[in-house]
């Protein structure tokens, strides 16, 4: 069995002052049959007490007390109120389930096999499934490693894949 792959996680363009090192056993890295949905997603900010509309399609609406948070197709902003924040180029990868609610570590491998890939994410969950978002520049590398691929090594200078 050859030695796990120690990679150096540079920051990347979403979190400049951050650099950690993790390191994944490429080797026996199992697929974890992730789904990348073709839709691209925005998110974005809104004010407290702001109630959006009924969404066709993949959405995620999270209330708190200081704003509202919305995750839907970047198409469906066009026909919202002006959000007070907006980012757009997300695409969202989603885990085969059930998943079982005493699953422990699941997320820590898939957050450790992006993190070593340097793709930031934004993790969610349904009832069954979990998803992440990842930046639409990384999504294909994102399904590589959530396979069981070990990323490309890193080209002097870079600072994300």
């Amino acid at each position: 069995m050859s030695e796990p792959v120690d990679v150096d996680v540079a920051s990347t363009p979403l979190a400049p002052e951050a650099a950690s090192v993790y390191v994944v056993d490429w080797v026996s890295a199992p697929d974890l049959g992730p789904i990348l949905d073709g839709t691209h997603l925005a998110v974005a900010r809104y004010p407290a007490g702001w109630a959006p509309p009924p969404f066709d399609g993949f959405s995620v609406v999270i209330n708190a007390a200081d704003e509202v948070t919305v995750v839907c197709a970047e198409a469906a902003f066009a026909s919202l109120d002006a959000p007070l924040a907006y980012e757009g180029g997300w695409r969202r990868i989603t885990f085969p389930g059930p998943l079982p609610w005493e699953l422990v570590g699941f997320l820590a491998d898939v957050a450790g096999r992006l993190a070593s890939a340097g793709i930031p994410l934004a993790a969610m969950a349904g009832f069954t499934t979990d998803h992440v978002l990842v930046r639409t520049a990384h999504a294909d590398l994102a399904m590589d490693v959530l396979r069981g691929h070990a990323p490309p090594e890193r080209r002097p200078g870079t600072l994300a894949p």
